[in-house]
């Protein structure tokens, strides 16, 4: 049995027949599934919060801490740079309808209800992780003006290391010259470093490398082989922009949910009987998005579109 399945056993739509917040339990199993749907989410430091507002731990070590000992002598001690990230959580919310023509026509008949978890968490991450990559407070859309994104934040950084592209097609020098502009002490170890782009241009740059005559592309081709510049893996969150590339350790990004995540459910009203409606549900949930150390992020940006 799957570890979505067994997730979904231990909440259903049941325990939130009579409406209210999600226990301790719920809550994490909850979460657990919208992370495993998603693309990134299980990969970026998850922060559950008991207040709206506050602040998270940073801890980031300096470089060449190693000293020589001399025997008798005492050593320098050395202090992590240790500081904080504020947040400020944005109410959400995620509705949903269940038909009566749904319950009665499908095998499960009433059982059908409790499979909206799954439906919750799979639209949960899809548009917690949209927003991760392109919320942006001053934006007109009325979804993406939600909340600040990890891009929006680490736009708005002066610390964040920056390389244009001047609109460029994407090809090998976007990794090395992004990668390069990268602080020495971030990018030493790449195990959880990523490259996040989008689908389409991740698509483009793998045919960029077929056109070349070189053994990466031929294996492309023939294998499907995934391509991960300069030993990097990428990373393709739901609807990252076409003209942005990140590198980060994958840590560096935080996802923030307020511990106090409230279900609601109605199966009264004049909308669930002139529509004819099994019920109404209402996820109501508190999200924000910071990045821990802003140095230890780099943008490529004005990358040219994928060509259709």
């Amino acid at each position: 049995m799957s570890d979505a399945r067994r997730s979904l056993e231990k909440v259903t739509t049941g325990d939130f027949s009579g409406g209210g917040l999600l226990n301790r339990q719920q809550f994490t199993e909850f979460f657990r599934e919208v992370q495993e749907q998603a693309q990134i989410l299980d990969l970026v430091r998850f922060e559950d919060v008991d207040a709206p507002k506050g602040q998270i731990d940073k801890i980031g070590v300096g470089e060449r801490l190693l000293r020589s000992a001399t025997e008798a002598t005492e050593g320098s001690l050395n202090s992590p740079n240790t500081g904080k990230v504020e947040y400020d959580t944005e109410k959400v919310e995620l509705p949903w309808e269940v038909s009566m023509e749904t319950v009665e026509d499908t095998i499960e008949g009433s059982g059908t209800a409790d499979t909206l978890v799954e439906l919750f968490a799979n639209q949960m991450s899809v548009d917690l992780e949209d927003l991760g990559a392109n919320g942006d407070t001053t934006d007109a859309d009325s979804f993406v003006s939600i909340v600040d994104g990890w891009v929006t934040f680490a736009e708005n950084d002066t610390n964040t290391s920056t390389y244009d592209h001047q609109g460029g097609a994407i090809e090998k020098d976007v990794f090395k010259n992004l990668k390069m502009a990268l602080p020495v002490r971030y990018r030493r170890d790449t195990s959880n470093l990523r490259w996040l782009m989008s689908e389409d241009q991740k698509e483009e740059y793998k045919d960029y490398l077929t056109d070349r005559n070189t053994s990466a592309g031929d294996a492309m081709l023939m294998t499907g082989q995934e391509p991960e510049p300069l030993g990097i893996p990428i990373a393709t969150p739901v609807n990252w922009p076409d003209d942005t590339i990140m590198l980060t350790p994958m840590q560096n990004l935080v996802w923030i949910v307020q511990r106090d995540v409230n279900m609601r459910f109605t199966d009264e009203g004049e909308a669930v009987v002139r529509r004819d409606l099994y019920g109404i549900y209402n996820m109501l949930a508190r999200i924000d998005y910071v990045i821990e150390d802003t140095k230890g992020v780099g943008l490529a940006q004005n990358i040219a579109s994928p060509t259709a």
